[in-house]
């Protein structure tokens, strides 16, 4: 208990510091990650980041069993309004042609809508995962405190609450063995970092059907101008189906925001 506590002072002490006397009050885990939630779906309904322009280039790889890239193929995408736009594909370091783009007066049209639509899909969209039912699977530990690019945060541990959690979908068999931490941003509540990974090897039919032997994603965000984006995201997947083995490593690197002068709020 006493540990505890000194640990609990620890935190509190450290975001005092950076946030000031008003404005560090002392939350439980329990309020750090209901305000997290809430904050997310108050985002995926204001949809702000459709007010910017800014690209996205995304490299998949196809490992061997020592890691190393056996295929790669690159993406370049242009956001503009809540469209994205393809830009460029590369196949093992060479451009390949573009698929055929849809009429212009069509994405166009789309464009406008998105623009309009408060509901509008965001590129990183955290209200589909911070959801009551899918939180309370997860036991969450406040940590510590840490400084993100001059921005105080709360370093937060989670962990499955028990190995028998309910599965009402194949996904949940993943989701119900992931664990790790997260940091989230203390003015704002907005996830700030986060390194997802998964605990246990996953099986289907008891490994018949396939096996999960590894997954993890880290993922690094950045505010501009008030909005948060996810700036880089690393993927790593590891697995089996039925004879096959599958190892695919994926980063995206978001880049060169701005605000849109036509959807300029």
């Amino acid at each position: 208990m006493p540990c505890v506590w000194f640990k609990r002072l620890a935190v509190c002490s450290l975001l005092g510091a950076a946030l000031g006397p008003a404005q560090a009050a002392d939350l439980t885990v329990e309020q750090i990650v209901e305000r997290t939630a809430a904050r997310a779906h108050w985002a995926q309904r204001h949809n702000r980041q459709t007010n910017f322009i800014y690209q996205k280039t995304t490299l998949t790889e196809e490992l061997d069993g020592k890691g190393r890239a056996k295929t790669t193929k690159e993406k370049l995408l242009h956001f503009e309004g809540g469209v994205a736009t393809l830009k460029e594909i590369k196949r093992n370091g060479k451009p390949i042609p573009l698929p055929a783009s849809a009429d212009a007066r069509e994405g166009t049209a789309n464009r406008e809508h998105l623009a309009k639509t408060s509901g509008a899909r965001r590129d990183d969209n955290w209200a589909d995962y911070l959801n009551k039912e899918l939180l309370a699977r997860f036991d969450f530990e406040l940590i510590g405190a840490e400084d993100i690019a001059g921005r105080a945060t709360y370093l937060l541990k989670f962990k499955p609450k028990n190995d028998n959690l309910p599965v009402k979908q194949i996904t949940y068999r993943l989701v119900n063995r992931l664990g790790e931490k997260v940091w989230v941003d203390a003015r704002e509540f907005e996830i700030a970092k986060a390194e997802i990974e998964l605990l246990d090897e996953v099986t289907m039919w008891g490994g018949v059907l396939g096996a999960m032997k590894k997954f993890s994603y880290d993922i690094e965000r950045t505010r501009v101008d008030g909005v948060w984006f996810n700036r880089v995201s690393n993927f790593q997947v590891e697995g089996r189906k039925l004879f096959d083995s599958t190892r695919v490593r994926v980063t995206s690197e978001t880049s060169n925001f701005r605000r849109n002068p036509a959807f300029n709020k």
